[in-house]
Formats: C-alpha cells, structure tokens, sequence
C-alpha cells in the first residue's frame, strides 16, 4: 500500500493525504488515568512522567538538545526519580560535548555496564557528568556495549537505579541498537526533524517504517517536535506537519530558534532564551 505524503510547505497540496488509512488513532478508552499537578511557576507537569525515548527523522534534527531539554525541564518539577540523559546512538554522539556544562563525565554506557553493583545509583552517578540544572549525562564510547548487554537490560538497571532515563537515540529510527526500547510501550516516543524542506520530506518514510515495525498505536503516542534551528526559520513547517499528522499523533510541538543553541556548544539551561525553555517544558508536558 503507497502512502502518499505531501512535500515541504511551498508545495503544499489541499488535498487531505491517505495518512489514515495507516495511521488511525488510538482507539476510545484508552487509559487515561494521569494525575496532573501544577508547579509554583504555573506549568502542568506530569506527575507519572515516563521514561523518554527521542528518535530523529533524519540527520541534524536536534535529538540531542532535545533530549537534554525534556531531562532539565523535568528536573525542576520531578523529584520522584532523577532524570538521566543516555546516549543510545549507534556508535555514540556529541551527547557529553553538548551536555556537560557543569561535570564531565568520568565513564561510559560500556564502563557502567561492567560494573558490579551498576543498578546502585551511586554506580550511575560516579560515571554520569552533569549540567548545571544537575541532570546526568551518561554517554558511550564508540565500541559494541559488553556482551549479551542492550539497551534492554540499560534500561532495566537505571530503573533499578531509581533514575528517570531520557535517550538521545539520534538517527535514523531504524537504529537497531534502541529497538528494545521503541519495543517498551512504557517508553514515551518523541521524534524529532529540522524546521527544512528535505527533513519533512524523510519524515515519511521514517514513520511508515516505524508503523510497519512497531503498529499505528504505537506512533499514536508519539510526540513530533519540530527543531528551528535559522533565525529564518517559521511555523510554516510546524504547521504543515500539524495539518497532516496531528490526528495520528499525540501532538506536534516545535522548539523556537535559539542563539545559544546555535553556537553549538555545552547547552546551559539559564543561557536558554525564555521561549525555549517554554517549549521544553511543554513537550514534558505533551508526554503521557
């Protein structure tokens, strides 16, 4: 079956797209049960906030700021378990460069997993680094994770940490190395894309891969976040993406432009523009 999808926004087509016939919604009665607190600031925050896993439809789609976003913002208002930003990339990114503001880190997923005692939460924090907002940063080097490990049992040892993970698991979705964690439907879904014409062309395939894999009610839970990353860049693309999508999906948000964010350096929450810090927190709050 084709799935036809329109091309960026300067061809933008009045006629409605097939997404439906692959991407329906959740069904009615879907479990709701969420408990909804408001913070001292005015922001909803989820009070069972999950763990979180950011996908990027293509290369330079921001998975890495926004991951480290979700995990500060979550930080202020979450106290139940300590946000930890993990580096779930295939071969290890620029996690430790762009998040380490305050610690760097002294270990890496690999030398975390060779630990003896690695599900005690002082294991974790003597190997993550950490920002300034005191959030994790736990990256990987570029070498295979110690045999018969994945990001399963990752997972499960953080847990027993007590740590609340958030993955950077980069591009492209069909990274094999976060398929355990995208088959954990307790594993919030966020999927990222560059605010330009070609990223929202490869937002197509990338999506019907993951409906092929892992079925519409999975994508119905997802949360797309549009990264602008030009002062040039408008809500053209966010828009477009919302007009054809945002009955298939959990929501489409966006992160503004941002200087800081452009100079591509270690991201500092206080150093982020107000609007940013904003759209962060209300992708945490966008998260079941």
């Amino acid at each position: 079956m084709s799935l036809s999808f329109p091309d960026h926004p300067a061809a933008l087509s009045s006629t409605p797209t097939d997404l439906s016939v692959l991407l329906r919604p959740a069904p009615p009665g879907a479990p709701t049960d969420v408990v909804r607190l408001r913070s001292a600031n005015g922001f909803l925050l989820w009070a069972d906030l999950p763990p979180v896993l950011v996908l990027g439809s293509s290369g330079g789609a921001g998975t890495t700021t926004t991951a480290l976003g979700v995990a500060t913002a979550a930080s202020y208002n979450y106290r139940e378990h300590s946000p930890i930003v993990v580096d779930a990339t295939a071969t290890g990114g620029d996690l430790a460069r762009r998040g380490c503001d305050a610690i760097d880190p002294a270990g890496t997923v690999q030398s975390w997993l060779n630990m003896s005692h690695r599900g005690l939460a002082s294991a974790v924090l003597d190997s993550c680094g950490e920002n300034t907002s005191s959030v994790g940063i736990l990256p990987r080097g570029p070498e295979a994770l110690p045999r018969r490990e994945s990001y399963a049992s990752v997972h499960r040892s953080l847990c027993d940490a007590g740590c609340l993970p958030v993955y950077d698991g980069g591009s492209p979705v069909t990274n094999r190395m976060v398929a355990p964690l995208l088959a954990d439907s307790r594993i919030a879904l966020v999927i990222t894309l560059s605010a330009r014409s070609d990223a929202v062309n490869r937002l197509r395939p990338a999506l019907i891969w993951l409906d092929d894999n892992y079925s519409e009610y999975h994508l119905a839970e997802a949360v797309i976040v549009v990264t602008r990353q030009n002062p040039s860049d408008g809500p053209g693309y966010a828009k477009h993406i919302r007009t054809y999508l945002g009955k298939f999906v959990r929501a489409v948000t966006e992160i503004p432009y941002d200087a800081h964010l452009a100079t591509g350096g270690a991201m500092s929450w206080s150093k982020l523009a107000p609007p940013t810090r904003t759209a962060y927190r209300q992708i945490v709050n966008l998260l079941r």
